[in-house]
């Protein structure tokens, strides 16, 4: 069950990727002004989130099996007919669509990962899980450079016609197999309080603290994806082609380092892992006001990618209420890409880059400061094994 929830992990990652090429799309293949494509760019974002926190809820009450090929059938086939260009009043409904399927899948499907394993192995499923993220990612980079020459609409078909495939399979897997039709209840969760957890994430002041610093650091992290580029091609005058080799590097180092990571992690305990982690958040952005050379772009770029490897996913929740928790976690995770950016961007235009990296170094011990408290405070009150 878990290696198929990991091949399922890989073709969503995949296809989620290949979304990125949306905006292209609508400027290539139907001439819209850039103000119509934020607004697509904007439903689906919101779909996610919406996805996400339905999908956590939902899987408490269905089964996770069903819900994951669901949402994995319907994202494939909603692709396809975006690659079939339906009239713009087709996109309104189609776009947000296809996000409520992407964010709803993550976290059923994250919650069947984890639950499968016994606690022991919970750790190294969450490795596994990013390793297999990060090759859907990789994978999808080589198939938009094959696909490329074909245009965009034959890159959605591909996208899509493979997640149909994989849902399919999971349908098939589900039918065939021999394991219950729920997540198991007898999985300990990675760090648990050792106390009764109230029945809501909403009323949970602990996991909403951990949130709140979750979305500070997730904001950190998005600048990668925004004005990463935008300072290394205009203060550091690098080449194009350098973007392309740092995230070759991020996703590299991800599925070879995860593995002895976790043996880390087990030494040395998920709360100092996840202090280290947010630690070297801190100070990845910072290191580019330091020089103006690639060696500088390339340490930035490591220092992020061992915290990523190294902050921990909080799981707090009673077994009723993991799903509700997954889900708000999820909507927490994608609803940082709504103001990552344009903070950064903002802050960018208006104090330069190199002070955007001094504010990220302060939210990065914010951060620090809020994780060590609830952390630290789910440490010290969690039962012995």
């Amino acid at each position: 069950m878990v290696r198929v929830q990991l091949g399922a992990t890989l073709l969503n990652s995949a296809s989620v990727i290949v979304k990125l090429f949306m905006p292209l799309l609508f400027r290539g293949s139907y001439a819209l002004d850039f103000k119509s494509i934020g607004m697509l760019m904007g439903a689906y974002g919101a779909g996610c989130i919406a996805g996400a926190y339905a999908g956590g809820a939902l899987s408490g009450r269905v089964d996770s099996r069903k819900l994951t090929a669901a949402a994995l059938c319907t994202s494939g086939a909603l692709a396809v007919c975006l690659s079939q260009l339906p009239p713009f009043a087709g996109l309104v409904f189609i776009v947000p669509a296809i996000g409520i399927a992407d964010g709803a899948f993550r976290p059923a499907n994250l919650r069947l990962v984890m639950e499968t394993a016994a606690a022991e192995d919970a750790n190294w499923l969450q490795g596994l899980y990013r390793i297999c993220f990060n090759l859907g990612v990789a994978a999808a980079g080589f198939a938009a450079a094959a696909l490329s020459d074909a245009g965009y609409p034959a890159l959605f078909a591909a996208a899509g016609i493979a997640n149909v495939v994989g849902g399919c399979l999971l349908v098939r897997h589900g039918l065939t197999s021999e394991n219950t039709t729920r997540p198991q209840k007898s999985v300990t969760p990675i760090v648990s309080t050792g106390k009764r957890v109230s029945g809501s994430p909403w009323t949970d002041r602990a996991f909403l603290m951990f949130v709140s610093g979750q979305l500070l650091a997730l904001g950190i992290f998005d600048q990668m994806y925004g004005v990463f580029g935008l300072f290394l091609a205009e203060d550091y005058g690098l080449e194009a082609r350098w973007i392309g080799y740092l995230f070759s590097i991020n996703a590299i180092l991800i599925v070879l380092v995860q593995g002895p990571a976790m043996i880390l992690i087990d030494r040395i305990g998920l709360v100092s892992a996840s202090r280290w982690g947010t630690l070297l958040l801190s100070i990845a952005f910072p290191l580019l006001n330091f020089g103006s050379s690639a060696a500088h772009a390339i340490a930035t770029m490591i220092c992020i990618t061992a915290a990523e490897i190294l902050l921990a996913v909080m799981n707090r929740s009673a077994d009723r209420d993991r799903g509700r928790y997954l889900g708000v976690f999820t909507a927490a995770w994608l609803g940082h890409s709504l103001y990552g950016p344009a903070a950064g961007t903002w802050i960018y235009g208006a104090f330069s880059g190199r002070n955007l990296w001094w504010v990220c170094a302060a939210l990065g011990l914010i951060v620090w400061a809020l994780h060590r408290r609830t952390i630290g405070e789910f440490a010290h009150c969690a039962p012995r094994r």
